[in-house]
């Protein structure tokens, strides 16, 4: 046998890099997570657009708007709207 065969010396070099590694990307992780995270609950935090939401205007307000109102004039004016057009 070789003297120089040492099964107790093989991977630790790698593993000590991987270990650094995995320690750098959750520290990265965690500086990240401090730095952005609110809580839900936090009364600093408010919806960019919660007044335009509540009028009911906007981009996305106005089209279910006319989706409401495009399904009311399907239906004559004795018929009674299906349960799914009432609900909204």
């Amino acid at each position: 046998m070789s003297a120089a065969y040492d099964p107790n010396k093989q991977g630790w070099g790698f593993a000590s890099v991987v270990v650094l590694l995995t320690g750098g990307l959750l520290f990265t992780a965690y500086s990240i997570h401090d730095r952005t995270y609110t809580h839900p609950r936090d009364p600093m935090t408010t919806q960019v657009y919660s007044e335009r939401d509540a009028v009911g205007g906007g981009e996305h307000g106005g089209a279910a708007a006319e989706h409401k109102e495009g399904a009311a004039a399907e239906h004559k004016e004795g018929e009674a709207a299906p349960a799914a057009a009432a609900k909204h």
